[in-house]
């Protein structure tokens, strides 16, 4: 990453700030937490020095500079959009400067003011508090309005916690023609699981405290012929879509635990690749439809396969239970079993 010290001006820049390897940081130049400083952007602090505050987005190369013995200040949750260029200005909290405007020497944009993009605020102009300026030179034309303060609201957010997630090694550098990862098949529902829990808040989070729960599956008609056979067997495995689950993260906390867990030493329902699995008791079958006993899914959940549970193939003394063996010996011991509540789930999501 190009951070440089010159003529023994060092950078100063927050931990929990994100500075892109392709970015340049030259002399003396402070930036604050949490901000974000894209790629391609060059921030020369070398014979002025430049400020940035908490919060700060210097988007995609964006140059900003100040003249000898000057400096150029750039206050918090500022927004410096991709391209512009900022020289020995002021540019007060809370301001959005548009894609490639120009902010010129000694001039100033107001707390809360929007500069549109290709904007140029001249040498020495200021842009008044909470201002709309368009234009080249800019003028004012309004007043910064409620959809105005929700968009810029939003893009502040949206660079905040970027640099959060390009900090937690969410960029990883790929070497040159490296292939993009291919599909494997195309996975197409088979059916649809139902059960009595239309909401996640009360629906067990295992079949195997599921207790007498019982459900449905129905099969699309074009795959009933694969249900040959099947009623030979007492336990069935259900591969499922948590269709109301969307997106996921790498820590997670768990029902069983109130501590930040490893998403893969969880079985929460936010995953990279939404599948679930749940092995239930077959109480019969019916032309498509299969009467089951020990569901945990929600209603109307997307069925991918079924397969038969065979004791000698999927049993295994399971000799550690990582940080869930303390809560299974509770389980076990006549405690409550936990039920799903909504943190999984927004408006719209799933669980099972």
């Amino acid at each position: 990453m190009p951070i440089h010290a010159f003529e023994g001006k060092r950078p100063s820049i927050a931990r929990s700030a994100y500075v892109s390897p392709t970015a340049m940081i030259v002399g003396e130049v402070a930036i604050g937490e949490r901000c974000y400083v894209g790629h391609g952007a060059i921030l020369r602090g070398d014979y002025g020095t430049i400020e940035i505050g908490d919060e700060t987005a210097v988007e995609e190369g964006v140059i900003v500079h100040a003249r000898p013995g000057d400096r150029t200040r750039i206050g918090k949750r500022v927004t410096l959009g991709h391209g512009a260029m900022v020289h020995n200005a002021v540019i007060l909290d809370g301001a959005v400067i548009g894609m490639r405007a120009v902010i010129s020497d000694y001039s100033e944009g107001g707390e809360g003011a929007i500069i549109g993009e290709m904007g140029l605020v001249r040498n020495g102009q200021k842009v008044p508090p909470e201002a709309v300026a368009l234009g080249q030179p800019v003028r004012v034309v309004g007043k910064v309005g409620e959809r105005h303060e929700m968009m810029a609201k939003r893009a502040k957010e949206i660079y905040v916690d970027l640099a959060r997630r390009y900090s937690e090694d969410g960029l990883v550098e790929l070497p040159p023609h490296s292939p993009a990862p291919q599909a494997i098949g195309s996975l197409i529902p088979i059916g649809t699981i139902h059960t009595p829990f239309q909401e996640p808040e009360g629906t067990p989070i295992q079949g195997a405290l599921a207790g007498d729960a019982e459900g449905e599956v129905r099969l699309f008609p074009a795959y009933e012929r694969g249900l040959a056979d099947l009623e030979g067997f007492s336990h069935l495995v259900l591969l499922y879509a948590f269709h109301r689950s969307p997106g996921f993260e790498l820590e997670v906390t768990p029902y069983l635990d109130d501590r930040p867990r490893g998403l893969f030493s969880t079985r929460a329902p936010r995953r990279p690749n939404p599948i679930g699995m749940t092995v239930v008791r077959l109480l019969g079958v019916d032309g498509p439809r299969l009467s089951i006993r020990g569901v945990d899914v929600l209603d109307g959940t997307p069925l991918l396969d079924i397969k038969p549970s065979v004791p000698a193939f999927d049993h295994r003394t399971c000799e550690r239970c990582g940080w869930m063996e303390p809560h299974l010996e509770e389980i076990s011991g006549g405690g409550d079993a936990p039920v799903a509540d909504d943190r999984f789930h927004g408006e719209g999501r799933e669980e099972s």
